[in-house]
């Protein structure tokens, strides 16, 4: 059943990439037509969310946020299905790049980088990353467990020469890249929530008490990696930029934490310059402070 299930999958996004882009956005309306109105898929969540994030903000306001996020979810669902089938020129028209100079010092320095990000814009097509920069990218991935859609998937990030390699071994990867005296650009989203017994640190981020993964920033101690947060912004319907910005070359100036806030303050921006092309589907704030700090009193008494 799951080969089934992956070759009628593979066949329907084969035919929608043969269609006229005017059509496959037209098909996007549609879903959200659905995903809104009829599915109202995860729609409490997505409330949720931007009235937390946003509370001074209207209901009409935050309406036309989560009308506008369930347009560009439909869009980026068809975009990243679909990128499976471009040539590396048709996957350079949807996304370019601004100041790759800094890449060009950084690899010229021999610096590893790590690359941090957020569910913003549309991430999947950083895949080309590695066409317009010396490093080839390693992303970081959880396996699905269907392992032809794992196949599927992991064909697709790595074609432009790419690197997958799951979480747990990420690091084992980066220091036997290292040790071959292999540069790259880890990429590295920020912004899922932790499991409640891994968190380590909370900030605040859109307003709100938050847990925040420190893996970023213990890499870049490691490997002693400079670090940059890739700005997304969607310029039109199927077209993104993609803007980098230094947080630091030499992390071991940094005070602790200083990279995670900076890299946090940054999305936050980003989010707070357009809304509505941030995940808010996902469950970002389901972990309370009160709660765990709560907890943590009672296991040391």
């Amino acid at each position: 059943m799951k080969f089934l299930g992956y070759i009628l999958t593979y066949s329907l996004v084969w035919m929608l990439h043969l269609l006229p882009e005017r059509i496959l956005y037209l098909i996007s309306d549609f879903l959200y037509f659905l995903a809104y109105y009829v599915v109202a898929y995860r729609k409490k969540v997505v409330f949720d969310n931007l009235n937390r994030a946003f509370p001074a903000y209207s209901k009409p306001e935050i309406r036309k946020i989560a009308k506008k996020f369930y347009h560009h979810l439909c869009d980026t669902m068809l975009e990243s299905s679909i990128s499976h089938f471009y040539s590396e020129s048709k996957a350079l028209e949807r996304i370019s790049y601004k100041n790759l100079e800094v890449y060009e010092e950084l690899h010229a320095s021999g610096k590893q980088v790590i690359a941090v990000l957020g569910h913003y814009g549309n991430w999947e097509y950083l895949m080309t990353l590695s066409l317009v920069t010396k490093y080839p990218f390693v992303a970081v991935y959880k396996p699905l467990r269907n392992k032809y859609f794992d196949r599927m998937v992991t064909q697709n990030r790595t074609r432009f020469g790419g690197i997958v390699t799951p979480m747990e071994q990420i690091f084992r990867k980066l220091i036997e890249l290292r040790s071959q005296k292999i540069p790259v650009i880890t990429l590295n989203l920020s912004d899922q929530s932790p499991m409640f017994h891994q968190i380590q640190y909370w900030t605040k981020f859109m307003g709100i008490d938050t847990p925040v993964y420190l893996g970023s920033e213990k890499l870049a101690l490691k490997l002693d990696a400079a670090v940059v947060f890739l700005k997304i912004r969607k310029i039109k319907r199927g077209r993104y930029e993609v803007e980098t910005e230094l947080i630091c070359k030499d992390p071991g100036e940094m005070d602790a934490h200083e990279i995670t806030e900076r890299h946090v303050r940054i999305l936050e921006d980003l989010i707070r310059e357009e809304p509505a092309y941030w995940l808010w589907s996902h469950r970002r704030w389901k972990h309370s402070y009160e709660d765990f700090m709560e907890k943590k009193a009672a296991t040391k008494q």
